[in-house]
């Protein structure tokens, strides 16, 4: 199916900053889609049959001095949900894209409210297999990983970010929480993760950065090419969820203000 189908894009949406196309800003959540809109000055809205509504709009720096194309829309929830709109934002033109989602923390010393920014993940689910055998890694550009590692230093907010490898999966209550008859089986795996330095586990990140590399395929360049050489790039900024929802609402505010500071250091 070729086309933006179920999200209501056409590549003009897509269309900014300079030939390179408008980074996209892409949260699990629809209201958090519209919480990250806030940041824009917002100049049109495309409604979707499904519910991907998309905020288009201008990030700019509070000197003035940067302005970015930015759009804005939710992926929903899981790997699944992810590779359909993920594919379909790449096939209107999308070449930046940065999930902003939520996370529980794996590793010890990562506490609620952090933020953290994905270097790769785990792929623990299905959907990247219809795209790449499970030996080829699920990588974040490292490109971006440097400007929102940057972003997170002109924030502020350094102290409380984290940068390194997260897990993802496609089931939360067995897998994560370990609900079911599989109970020891998924508890320990959780703690093999732990054991090998995984930061968070969250359910999204390693079939974006795999759609990513399969778009960006034959069309490897070296570090000094332009920005409009480089194929598309995906990156991951991530909440650290916790048990009380003021916290979680911070930790969210917290990875906004990272990832809009990263967009702006990333073109």
């Amino acid at each position: 199916m070729k086309g933006s189908y179920h999200l209501g894009l056409e590549p003009e949406h897509l269309a900014g900053n300079g030939g390179l196309g408008r980074v996209v800003l892409l949260p699990g959540d629809r209201s958090r889609a519209a919480l990250i809109a806030e940041r824009f000055d917002v100049t049109e809205r495309v409604l979707s049959p499904r519910g991907h509504d998309s905020h288009l709009g201008v990030l700019r720096s509070a000197d003035g001095l940067r302005a970015v194309d930015v759009l804005a829309l939710s992926s929903g929830m899981g790997p699944a949900s992810m590779e359909i709109v993920a594919h379909e934002l790449m096939e209107a033109g999308a070449r930046r894209i940065v999930r902003v989602g939520s996370s529980g923390a794996l590793a010890p010393g990562i506490e609620p409210g952090s933020v953290i920014i994905a270097t790769g993940a785990v792929r623990d689910e299905a959907t990247s297999d219809r795209w790449m055998p499970r030996e080829v890694p699920a990588l974040a550009h490292p490109q971006a990983v440097a400007a929102f590692c940057v972003g997170a230093r002109d924030a502020g907010l350094d102290a409380l970010c984290f940068a390194g490898v997260v897990h993802s999966k496609d089931s939360l209550y067995g897998r994560e929480f370990g609900v079911g008859p599989l109970k020891a089986e998924n508890e320990r795996a959780m703690q093999v993760l732990r054991d090998c330095g995984v930061l968070a586990s969250e359910m999204e990140a390693s079939v974006l950065f795999v759609l990513a590399a399969a778009a960006s395929a034959g069309r490897a360049v070296s570090l000094a090419a332009g920005a409009e050489e480089v194929p598309v790039q995906g990156a991951c900024v991530l909440a650290v969820y916790g048990d009380e929802p003021e916290i979680c609402s911070l930790a969210v505010e917290r990875a906004i203000t990272v990832t809009c500071a990263g967009v702006l250091a990333w073109l």
